[in-house]
């Protein structure tokens, strides 16, 4: 039902209570979304199949991108007819649109043809070249000879022997050949200059109205959100150039009450620690007005068009995935931009976020943060572009987990193209869809995030401690900005490493707090604890609130000394609390969960929900974890998302036994009130093994042919499964496909009607089961176990069909000798070399042994609760 109004959209309302029926079917907006990249000829026939493809693999949202010959021609080369933002093309996705309603289906609408957003592809600034990106750089004049100012410039500044502002159409004659004066230019862009309000008028009527227009009847029902990616302004590269829109000087001199020419060669001067306070508070100036702006003028304007339409705003920055980003990249700050929008999310490409790594970056925190303190239900990530073919299920999981525990819900993976025809997809991998042999063993992972995703919406964060995030020292001192950085990213890494969950605050929520009861309180949040790095430019009125606040009985803790405000540290701490070292500060607050024994790479989130507590622990490291989690619950329940089971965790008023394979997650409700739920079903010892049955058949091989990606059924004599074990020692190391573990076993008398839990070791790297020739689960991740239902006493079949990835296939010689003689518009790709050098990375492809049934007694106590996947 569509609410249009000044508010969100009612689905981002927050949900009080779980609710055992939405978790083992969530609505369609939770399950996963690909990159529908149109990219060819758009064919309705086509269009349909492919929707019908994805929601049969349980991908019920879709996030269709245009791909039109124009964006990037050289690199892409797509397809894509008819053109984008054109009557026929606006028929095409209502046909989409249409087909994805009456398949029950989540659309997110996108807002760009190919990326970044704010440009309709290059329409804004077409005729219109007021509306382009401005810079403003400078270049040196030399002090021989009088220098009239060009009509065209901006103006001349001279910075010694004294400061003088020459305006076009002024001579400057220089004193002598010693003096030093600049000659400030606008240069125009290509690109449109989103600090321009008209921008955003003008890029809302090309694109949104016109969707309005075509679907507008399905707003606020099948589609409920518009995405906005990656938008940006030209980034501030001092000496080179500095961000600039028409009118900045009038800007600049109402905000700060004087003329911004007497502060340009502060502007451009490179930042260093060691810069004079007045260069690095006219910074953080420049930085606060133009990142304002952006908001304002950008994003601002997309959610109320959005919220009058009864659909959120959402979108990601680009480079927000380092504490540096607000520097190095065109948003300025993450906070501010992401705050601006209904939804907001982030970006997981180029591997920033590796399975396995230790103390990669909290960005996730971004993005979360500001939802909690806009109140607000949903965050979402786009993960998996430019990671390659050789991308596993385990992997996407691991990141899945990594990027939900720090507070994301909702999953847009790339990607799945309309056509791949020539293989100017090289470099856009991994490709999902029938093209790649794990697409129809993805159903499971689609399942597990969007059941994951439902449970950790529901409530509200159960979130006391705050960690500032030092966005006014990166604007001072850039690069430089060393301590602020290392201590804010040290804090972040021990904050997670002691199970303690945090919100991000800026200097933003900071003035805009209220202090409630001795706690912070922002939006909806309340604060107990806010912990500070080595910052030395805190906002003069956000240092008094954190003072306030501590005044009131809230805790400030602080590493090595107060925040200062105008570059020094200060020395005077009055009530906050000063720490020498990261772990001294941590480890003064109390986690969200108490682990024994400690584990530092065990990560938490909490929830607090109608009668009780949702938790979720995730084991992002190499390693395995066995210990106790303190619950003090009456009742507690493991929830599966990847079956969407719940099971009653017995006798567990106070510590619950858990162990976590490496990379594995476990998810429970605490809760006051019981629920209907199984009792687990402990092992028996009773023990079939079936190695020495088991045959080995290839199934399929997927080959990247000529032209296109080609699927042949392969009629290949079976081996014995010790053969067939491991695939490049039988089929070679190039093959990518699929093959199928074939064996026949007998239930004896005592075992009927009892469940079955398959054992297997490793598979490379996804498999489907299949029992009397029903598919009956998935096997992903490890640990490598299925529950396979009650069988009757007799003969029975089980086939275990394992697929690799595409990376066999792409690494080969062959391949890659092939594509290395292509040239011309779309080869090799951007992305291409990148996503190669991760793809020989997993190559593999296989199923260990040994495969084992194990009967399993229908009720019973389990003495250790295993983090099943």
């Amino acid at each position: 039902m569509k609410q249009a109004g000044n508010n969100p959209p009612a689905f981002l309302a927050l949900v009080p209570a779980f609710d055992c029926n939405a978790f083992a079917e969530p609505d369609a907006l939770f399950w996963p979304g690909y990159f529908w990249l149109w990219n060819d000829t758009l064919d309705e026939e086509v269009i349909r199949e492919q929707l019908r493809d994805m929601a049969a693999h349980g991908a019920r949202s879709v996030v269709m991108l245009p791909m039109p010959h124009a964006f990037r021609p050289e690199s892409t080369n797509n397809f894509m007819e008819p053109d984008y933002l054109t009557p026929d093309f606006f028929d095409r996705v209502r046909v989409a649109v249409e087909e994805a309603t009456r398949l029950d289906m989540h659309w997110w609408l996108y807002d760009e043809g190919g990326w970044p957003s704010g440009q309709a592809l290059g329409e804004v600034v077409e005729g219109h070249p007021e509306l382009a990106a401005h810079k403003l750089k400078r270049e040196r004049v030399p002090a021989d000879v009088p220098y009239p100012v060009p009509e065209g410039a901006f103006a001349l500044i001279v910075e010694t022997p004294r400061r003088e502002v020459f305006k076009p159409g002024m001579t400057w004659t220089p004193d002598s050949g010693e003096d030093v004066a600049f000659v400030y230019r606008l240069e125009v862009g290509e690109t449109s200059d989103l600090l321009n309000p008209a921008v955003g008028r003008r890029f809302i009527e090309l694109t949104h109205d016109r969707y309005k227009n075509a679907v507008g009847e399905h707003f606020g029902g099948t589609i409920r959100l518009a995405f906005t990616d990656e938008p940006a302004v030209t980034s501030v590269r001092p000496p080179d150039w500095i961000t600039w829109t028409p009118g900045m000087e009038r800007l600049y001199a109402e905000q700060f009450g004087h003329d911004i020419h007497e502060d340009l060669p502060l502007l451009f001067a490179p930042p260093h620690a060691d810069m004079p306070p007045c260069g690095a508070q006219t910074r953080i100036d420049f930085f606060d007005l133009w990142t304002t702006r952006f908001a304002e003028a950008y994003f601002m304007p997309l959610r109320q068009w959005c919220r009058e339409n009864g659909l959120a705003s959402a979108g990601h920055l680009g480079g927000e995935d380092e504490t540096l980003g607000a520097i190095r990249h065109g948003f300025g700050h993450a906070m501010r931009q992401l705050r601006a929008l209904d939804l907001p999310g982030v970006d997981v490409i180029w591997r920033q976020l590796v399975p396995g790594r230790p103390n990669q970056h909290h960005f996730p925190k971004f993005a979360s943060s500001s939802a909690h303190q806009n109140g607000t239900r949903h965050t979402f990530t786009e993960s998996f572009a430019v990671y390659g073919n050789g991308l596993t299920p385990a992997q996407m999981k691991w990141l899945v987990d990594y990027q939900f525990v720090r507070g994301i819900d909702l999953l847009v993976g790339a990607c799945y193209p309309f056509g791949t025809r020539e293989h100017h997809m090289t470099g856009e991998r991994p490709h999902f869809g029938r093209c790649n042999p794990l697409w129809d063993h993805m159903n499971g992972f689609h399942a597990y995030a969007a059941r994951l995703g439902y449970c950790l919406s529901v409530g509200t964060p159960d979130i006391s401690v705050a960690l500032y995030y030092p966005v006014r020292d990166l604007w001072a001192w850039g690069e430089e900005a060393e301590d602020a950085v290392a201590s804010h990213d040290g804090l972040a890494a021990e904050l997670f490493a002691h199970q303690c969950d945090f919100d991000l605050v800026d200097d933003d929520a900071l003035v805009s707090a209220s202090i409630e009861d001795g706690r912070l309180a922002v939006g909806p949040m309340r604060y107990a604890t806010i912990v500070c790095g080595e910052t030395c430019w805190m906002q003069a009125e956000a240092r008094s609130r954190l003072q306030s606040f501590a005044d009131a009985g809230g805790v400030v803790l602080c590493l090595r000394h107060a925040p200062g405000i105008a570059g020094e540290s200060d020395a005077d701490a009055n009530s906050f609390q000063v720490s020498r070292t990261i772990p001294e500060l941590v480890g003064q607050i109390e986690p969200t969960v108490f682990l024994t024994p400690p584990a530092c790479d065990v990560r938490v989130s909490a929830r607090r929900v109608a009668d009780g507590r949702m938790l979720m622990l995730f084991n992002e490291g190499n390693a395995g974890y066995a210990g106790r989690i303190r619950v003090g619950s009456l009742h507690v329940y493991r929830l599966h998302p990847s079956t969407g089971g719940i099971e009653k965790v017995p006798d567990t008023t106070q510590d619950l036994p858990v162990e976590l394979g490496a990379w594995e997650s476990a998810l429970f409700l605490l809760s006051d009130a019981p629920l209907e739920a199984a009792s687990p079903c402990p092992m028996t010892e009773d023990t079939l093994e079936l190695d020495a049955t088991m045959l080995a058949v290839p199934h399929r091989r997927f080959i990247a042919g000529e032209h296109d990606f080609e699927i042949l059924d392969l009629a290949e004599p079976a081996t014995s499964f010790d053969r067939g074990a491991i695939w490049c020692d039988w089929l070679g190391e190039d093959f990518s496909g699929e093959v199928e573990y074939k064996v026949d076993f007998d239930v004896p008398d005592a075992w009927a009607e009892s469940p079955l839990q398959l054992e297997t070791g490793e598979i490379e790297h996804a498999a489907t089961v299949f029992l009397d020739g029903a598919s009956i689960g998935q096997m992903a991740w490890a640990p490598w176990r299925l529950l396979l239902p009650p069988c009757s006493a007799g003969h029975h079949e089980l086939v275990i069909r394992v697929a690799n990835t595409l990376a066999n296939e792409l690494t080969s010689d062959r391949v890659v000798k092939e594509w290395a003689t292509k040239s011309g518009p779309g080869w090799p790709g951007v992305y291409h070399k990148r996503a190669l050098e991760q793809e020989e990375e997993t190559k593999g492809g296989g199923l260990r042994g040994p495969i084992l049934l194990r009967r399993m007694r229908k009720a019973g106590c389990c003495g250790v609760l295993h983090a099943y996947p």
